[in-house]
């Protein structure tokens, strides 16, 4: 019998990331989920080799990106460096207000500060002035949620939680947008390349035609007209298509305050000579660069 792969995301049971782990990984005879507290601890399971993968959200179409993970690839203390994405999975999110009793009795409600984002017009419409409490995850909203038999209580979860911690569905669907979806990405150390690398296709499809990449850098200087325009223009020169453009504040030994690191997704094979060469230019152009990663599409 051999050894099961191990992928952490974050928990509880039933949230997202563990939806979004289960398409990834949808093998149960060898594949064990791990769920931990925070996105951060995601990363160093993996870091430590504690699980061979994790699985983390990046972005979401209507609220846009996810600052715990942007800030964990970021690596401001130099503690992670041997992270690299090397899978995504898109996964559609429906939200639901979860609780006891009647919705006219709701006084709070907890959830992850990217479903209240996602929430908002639903939210003024039918509980304006409402306490919102951000808590690690919808799971773990659900969980609290569950513990207060009042009804005063309740959590914007999905129906996985809301059927785990026997809850009530007091609102449906209630997201802004009915496409609302999030990416999450596979991570992995470098160099890691034993089993399971077909992951790297995401959620199990083909993949698209060109895989992807994700760089971060920042520029020499930010006071120098043209410094970012300079760098993002050798994607361009060597026929790279950008898919997403982020940015953090550096903070980073030798950084001035709004000084920015920058990460930059874009579509290519890794050992295409156009990848290759641009590789080369950041290491030319930039003040600093990090390759975190290649992957295949996953499919939307």
């Amino acid at each position: 019998m051999t050894d099961k792969t191990h992928v952490a995301f974050l928990g509880p049971v039933a949230s997202y990331s563990h939806q979004a782990t289960r398409l990834a990984f949808p093998d149960e005879a060898v594949n064990e989920l791990i769920p931990v507290k925070t996105i951060r601890e995601v990363f160093d399971t993996v870091q430590a080799g504690t699980t061979e993968y994790g699985v983390v959200p990046f972005e979401n179409s209507t609220h846009g990106p996810v600052s715990m993970t942007l800030d964990a690839l970021a690596d401001r203390q130099d503690d992670l460096p041997d992270i690299v994405v090397c899978g995504e999975v898109y996964l559609g999110v429906h939200h639901y207000l979860l609780g006891f009793g009647h919705l006219g009795n709701v006084k709070r409600a907890f959830s992850h500060p990217q479903a209240f984002g996602q929430t908002t017009k639903w939210f003024k419409r039918h509980l304006p002035g409402v306490e919102t409490v951000e808590v690690s995850s919808t799971s773990r909203a659900a969980e609290m949620a569950s513990e207060d038999k009042t009804g005063e209580s309740a959590a914007v979860a999905g129906l996985m939680a809301g059927e785990r911690y026997g809850l009530e569905v007091l609102g449906s669907k209630i997201e802004d947008r009915e496409d609302n979806t999030t990416r999450f990405f596979v991570i992995r150390r470098k160099g890691d390349d034993g089993e399971g690398q077909e992951r790297k296709k995401g959620d199990g499809g083909e993949g698209g035609p060109k895989g992807k990449n994700l760089v971060s850098f920042s520029v020499g200087s930010h006071d120098e007209p043209g410094a970012l325009a300079d760098v993002l223009g050798c994607f361009k020169q060597r026929g790279l298509n950008l898919t997403s453009i982020n940015s953090v504040p550096g903070l980073r030994e030798g950084m001035r305050p709004f000084e920015y690191l920058f990460f930059v997704e874009f579509e290519g094979k890794e050992d295409e000579e156009g990848v290759s060469g641009v590789l080369g230019d950041l290491r030319e152009k930039t003040r600093g660069w990090r390759y975190l990663g290649g992957w295949e599409k996953g499919r939307r």
